[in-house]
């Protein structure tokens, strides 16, 4: 069976394994879980790669403060299950967001995978509430291992010697993580990438549009 959170495709076998364990918390948990999830993905993309921080003993290479979840959770699974229900939970809600799925199809489709009806409105209320947030949020996280901050381009001629005197495109990337790039591109690469990039955006727009 096809899910449109899962982008129109069969859910992962890991995902399925896990909505057993997510029914054996309350859904009133479910719920806190949810929304704390909801919250740490909008406040994950606006975190500049630029800036570093110390992690603490609970948080894994991703910043995730088991601790937190732990103590929302109050013993009701083991130390293992909440992490797996951390990453089925945070999953769901980023895939559904990302696909646009509306709270109430993302019900639906929950409850065909074995999560009770209780349980499913535990996740799809805090998603409902935040969902326009949440795409907001992935969308300005889709670059942030080296977000473009600005870009600048002029005519040069090729550093090529083999084609020296032949016109180039030097474009001036302003980077979050590496600072100014300077790339120059060949006339004819420069036609290729500029027609590729073309065929990109009309095939976003007609996505949008869908």
């Amino acid at each position: 069976m096809k899910f449109k959170f899962c982008g129109d495709r069969d859910a992962p076998d890991w995902l399925l394994a896990e909505m057993f364990t997510i029914s054996k918390l309350s859904s009133v948990r479910v719920k806190l879980l949810c929304g704390a999830l909801v919250e740490r993905v909008r406040a994950s993309s606006s975190v500049s790669t630029m800036t570093t921080t110390a992690t603490t003993s609970t948080e894994d290479d991703a910043g995730v403060d088991y601790a937190k979840f732990h103590k929302l959770v109050d013993g009701a699974v083991t130390t293992g299950d909440v992490e797996a229900v951390i990453a089925a939970l945070e999953y769901t809600i980023e895939s559904a967001a990302r696909y646009d799925v509306d709270e109430r199809a993302l019900g639906r489709e929950l409850e065909q995978l074995g999560l009770p009806k209780e349980h499913a409105d535990a996740v799809c209320k805090p998603y409902g509430k935040s969902r326009e947030a949440l795409r907001e949020a992935l969308l300005r996280g889709t670059m942030r291992v080296n977000a473009l901050k600005d870009m600048s381009w002029g005519v040069t001629f090729a550093s090529d010697a083999d084609d020296e005197g032949a016109l180039a495109v030097r474009l001036q990337l302003n980077t979050t993580a590496h600072g100014c790039l300077d790339v120059d591109v060949s006339e004819e690469k420069f036609r290729v990438l500029l027609g590729e990039l073309k065929t990109v955006k009309a095939l976003m727009d007609a996505e949008s549009a869908a």
